[in-house]
């Protein structure tokens, strides 16, 4: 029998996000949950403008706008809020944004980029005032110029071994929580069906004594033990009776947040997840087994700035899929407990707290902000990591996320593209790791070069003894290489007699028939410089295989001037010439 989906009455409309003041916004997500409320009451008014960024900002949030996650909304509520309180000390005296000009924007704009490296709060507040009616096409148009992200980041990847370290800590610290709930979850089953609990003894709490039994049933249906007034002591005697005596009672069935924390960790060491991925996590499902019998799993993952393309999937197997297994295993009891008290979830991340200090409704459980409260910090010192130089290593995870890329050089959650050029091309770790692969990825380039002839350095063509045509020709450059200028290309001494040259351009460096004019030198110190910079790579092994080869290069930029001169024209070197030294080092111009 099908069922079919029960349709709302006639007359149906949805609820307003907007309290009666309008002030005050309430955001349901896809999946139902409530977010907020998100207050602006407080905020100076500015006449109609605050009505009109409030307007904006339940535009933003609402089902097909840009901003989804819970996160998102966050830091967008904030940033409008900061928004009105800078207007005044700017001097932007508008009471509509009708009256908001380019100047009023560049000038905001100017302010946070004194005060911030990252352009997170000038991108929020563009898509805002996208969503404004109000503001004019010139000040919108003059939103469109778009803000860089630093080039160079604060921090950078970790060494493979720290890598490492911080992984296995994470999974050492997940491993022994699920081992702890899911022992507590089987004691309760065995309670609830009758059977014998394998913990001797009981509590005395509330003027009665309580088995173990007894004790996590309480926990599991109101998140903490609530003894009455005088019986603080059962809170300890809980912890010692279960055998976890460092944990609280509440977390005898569900995790702690430093618990969670490392789950996130290991995810992030082990697919590269980025904080807003890892909070949208949902317990993934089944997709049968792999060739050794291990679960497969796929993962549904939900990247609201893609647009269409934010829905996609993740498979785990092997190593990936029991991690997220332990992961289940550990939330679990926590899902089940939600459910009973009227907040079922499927989110996979859910910590709980014996304090009662939760923002859930339940004041036990934590759905959110894991990583707020210095939670990297106290998680690094509790397991007292040291990097290789011996100094205390803090836990990031932005610098997982990018180290994981770096350590298994393949793109996560981005492009190939976006992968290489922002987060592995500008670490050193890159070059450390694959330092031999260049070098020798050069090797047989410059091996061509490896000869006892050394190009002429000549700065009046009319010394050369050649034909009237070829002086012309090396005048007009229209004998150049990619180096200098080949004199006779039907007799090299790599080819046959009569047949054109098919050498490497570097084989110029080498070759009787070559020469360089003072036209050549921006193309030549620029060659210089990229070896050079090879040499950085490892510069015993450079010193080994490749100084002849630079040496050469070095007597012919000494036949052709002082280190001023040289100097000179290498300011002249363009685009085109530093294009081609990278093609020729690359072996892309070899015939």
């Amino acid at each position: 029998m099908s069922s079919r989906a029960i349709l709302p009455e006639r007359g149906y409309r949805r609820q307003s996000p907007l309290d009666a003041s309008a002030l005050e916004v309430t955001i349901v997500d896809g999946a139902g949950r409530t977010h907020g409320p998100f207050g602006f009451a407080d905020l100076p008014t500015h006449g109609q403008v605050r009505k009109e960024l409030v307007g904006a900002f339940v535009a933003a949030t609402s089902a097909d706008g840009p901003w989804q996650s819970p996160s998102s909304v966050r830091t967008a509520h904030s940033t409008v809020r900061h928004f009105l309180r800078q207007l005044e000390g700017l001097e932007v005296r508008i009471g509509t944004l009708a009256d908001f000009t380019p100047e009023h924007w560049w000038a905001w704009r100017a302010d946070v980029e004194s005060r911030n490296r990252w352009p997170g709060q000038i991108s929020l507040m563009r898509t805002l005032l996208r969503h404004c009616p109000e503001v004019g096409p010139l000040t919108l148009k003059a939103m469109t110029h778009r803000t860089s992200k630093p080039k160079r980041r604060l921090y950078g990847a970790y060494t493979p071994t720290e890598f490492a370290a911080v992984r296995a800590a994470a999974l050492d610290d997940l491993r022994t929580a699920e081992a702890r709930v899911r022992r507590n979850a089987a004691r309760l089953h065995a309670h609830w069906a009758g059977d014998p609990v394998d913990v001797p003894g009981t509590v005395f709490m509330n003027g009665r004594h309580w088995t173990a039994g007894e004790v996590l049933d309480r926990l599991y249906r109101l998140g903490r033990l609530f003894p009455k007034h005088g019986y603080r002591k059962p809170v300890a005697s809980v912890s010692e009776l279960l055998g976890h005596p460092e944990v609280a009672p509440t977390n005898a069935l569900f995790p702690t947040k430093l618990e969670i924390f490392s789950a996130m960790v290991l995810l992030v060491c082990d697919r590269g997840y980025n904080l807003s991925t890892l909070a949208s996590l949902q317990v993934p499902e089944s997709a049968g087994e792999d060739s050794d019998g291990g679960a497969v799993l796929i993962t549904h993952l939900d990247k609201p700035r893609r647009r269409s393309l934010r829905h996609f999937t993740h498979s785990h197997a092997g190593p990936g899929a029991r991690a997220i297994e332990l992961v289940v295993s550990l939330t679990e009891p926590a899902r089940t407990a939600l459910e009973l008290v009227g907040h079922p979830t499927d989110q996979l991340f859910i910590a709980a707290t014996p304090r009662g200090t939760s923002r859930h409704p339940t004041g036990t459980f934590v759905t959110e902000n894991f990583t707020n409260g210095g939670t990297a910090r106290e998680w690094s010192t509790r397991h007292n990591l040291r990097g290789e130089d011996g100094a205390p290593l803090l836990v990031s995870l932005a610098r997982l996320r990018l180290t994981e890329q770096v350590v298994n050089r393949k793109a996560s959650q981005n492009t190939d593209a976006v992968s290489e050029d922002i987060y592995r091309s500008p670490e050193a770790l890159t070059a450390a790791m694959v330092s031999d692969v260049i070098l020798d990825g050069q090797h047989d380039a410059i091996d061509h070069a490896n000869q006892t002839v050394r190009m002429r350095f000549v700065a009046d063509p009319t010394e050369l003894a050649v034909s009237d045509e070829t002086r012309q020709a090396l005048t007009e450059g229209r004998i150049d290489t990619a180096t200098g200028a080949c004199l006779d290309h039907l007799h090299s001494p790599y080819t046959p007699t009569g047949s054109a040259c098919t050498a490497s351009f570097l084989t110029c460096l080498a070759c009787p028939n070559a020469v360089a004019t003072p036209a050549h030198l921006p193309r030549l110190v620029t060659l210089e410089r990229a070896l050079d910079n090879l040499a950085t790579v490892a510069p015993a092994r450079f010193t080994r295989l490749y100084k002849t080869h630079r040496d050469r290069l070095t007597d012919v930029l000494h036949q052709a001037g002082t280190p001023t001169e040289l100097q000179q024209a290498s300011a002249h070197a363009t685009d085109e010439d530093r294009d081609m030294i990278e093609r020729l080092l690359k072996r892309e111009l070899d015939g």
